[in-house]
């Protein structure tokens, strides 16, 4: 369907918001009960997409938010004005209103009804964009894993009419202190930086508006991990996190129990690449490390003596067998591991190189989280009154595994930010896997 005679004359500029609160000649309400038939229009070319916006105009008879008998309403001139100050949250103003022309006050009957969907769309674009970002989180790699956020459209639409445009977008727009301070930041910088800053505020409107009142966070390009309670970072330290190979992938989750004198079950992708070439030159790796080997995967797959297989003809990509390492002084999680079971099998432990951790890039792990001086770090998450140390060195004097779970799981989020504000200066970091160069081709287009 198409509404014709529209001017397709020069398209809105930053001025386009004002002078619309009265037309020179009074003209009809807009109603769009008589365009809202199938499921898209095409306006002004550009296609309106209806079937998000039908529940809402349904329910009100067709009547306009953004349209009055002048032209635009107040709440519309309200609504451009917003959305052409999308830039300073690194979004795109013509993404928005590059449709709109500058006759709107002339527009009448389909017309005007017309450009008061495409400013419903509009608005609910500039909505979802703002709360869940431009890009789907998972932007094609297997190792982010964040579900996107649902939009409300018919719920945005009746709240701006009741209060405002602007009541709704200041509470889609993400809350983080970080957000806000890189949101900050971004009117004082241009270039490079800024995209890099647009990059990583498209990150945070990605994770949950409530990060959990207390909650550990791992931002894995700072090489680093902060556990905030009530708005305040009680605890900050280094972590190592992947290789670029082995990338530490992006979720959140919740902390549920640690590990004291934790095993070790050697994952199938070293087992065969790292230790089965140390197995056929010597059979006695096994023994001399600490490490028992199992007939199979499975749970209650019997120990097995490492001197009855033929090493040479085990293959490396298919590894059969289970391999674990049991607790002890060359543990390669050292003395604790905080799980949060996932998918990937990835979680917070300790760890023998402790050197590693005086380096300033520390990508060295094959994908979990290595944290300097854990037990001090565990007894933050957990809390004195549940893991204090003395309860922690009870615990480590028993040679054997011990479990505490934590009554209340405490969220856990594994992010990738490559800007932060720390004092109010912005430090940026490298990027190590290569995230913010896809996100910017998403958001920017390809250089």
């Amino acid at each position: 369907m198409s509404i014709s005679n529209l001017s397709r004359r020069s398209f809105i500029t930053s001025s386009i918001a004002f002078g619309f609160a009265a037309a020179a000649t009074p003209i009809h309400a807009a109603n769009v009960s008589s365009v809202m038939r199938g499921d898209a229009v095409k306006w002004n070319g550009t296609v309106i997409n209806l079937d998000p916006l039908k529940k809402y105009y349904r329910g009100k008879f067709g009547k306009g938010i953004w349209t009055s008998k002048k032209g635009l309403s107040k709440k519309g001139v309200e609504l451009v004005k917003i959305l052409q100050a999308a830039g300073s949250d690194g979004l795109e103003s013509r993404d928005y209103l590059s449709a709109l022309p500058k006759n709107i006050q002339s527009l009448t009957g389909k017309d005007l009804a017309g450009a008061e969907l495409y400013l419903s769309q509009s608005f609910w674009k500039f909505g979802r964009d703002l709360s869940a970002g431009r890009t789907t989180p998972a932007v094609s790699e297997p190792d982010i894993i964040i579900s996107r956020k649902t939009t409300d459209v018919k719920g945005w639409l009746t709240v701006a009419n009741r209060r405002g445009p602007a009541k709704v977008v200041a509470d889609l727009r993400p809350q983080h202190p970080q957000y806000l301070a890189l949101r900050k930041a971004l009117v004082k910088t241009k270039g490079a930086k800024a995209r890099q800053i647009i990059v990583n505020m498209e990150r945070w409107r990605w994770l949950p508006r409530s990060l959990g009142k207390k909650h550990v966070l791992v931002n894995q390009a700072a090489f680093e991990v902060r556990i905030s309670d009530s708005g305040k970072t009680i605890d900050k330290r280094r972590v190592v996190v992947g290789k670029p190979y082995f990338k530490t992938p992006m979720f959140s989750h919740k902390i549920q129990y640690a590990d004291f004198n934790p095993t070790w079950t050697v994952p199938r992708s070293i087992a065969g690449t790292e230790i089965l070439p140390k197995l056929r030159k010597d059979a006695s790796y096994l023994e001399r490390n600490n490490y028992k080997v199992h007939t199979s995967w499975k749970a209650n797959a019997p120990a097995m003596n490492p001197h009855s297989v033929d090493w040479n003809s085990v293959s490396s990509k298919d590894f059969p067998f289970k391999i674990v390492q049991q607790p002890g002084d060359n543990n390669a999680l050292g003395q604790v591991k905080i799980m949060f079971p996932n998918k990937f099998n990835v979680y917070l432990h300790d760890t023998q190189a402790k050197n590693l951790f005086s380096q300033s890039s520390r990508a060295f792990s094959h994908g979990c989280i290595r944290v300097q001086n854990p037990l001090e770090f565990a007894e933050k998450v957990f809390g004195k009154r549940t893991l204090n140390q003395s309860k922690i060195k009870k615990i480590l004097a028993n040679p054997q595994t011990q479990r505490v779970t934590l009554k209340k799981p405490v969220p856990v989020h594994l992010t990738y930010f490559t800007t932060w504000v720390e004092g109010g200066k912005v430090m940026f970091h490298r990027d190590v896997y290569g995230r913010d160069k896809l996100v910017g081709n998403i958001l920017f287009g390809r250089a």
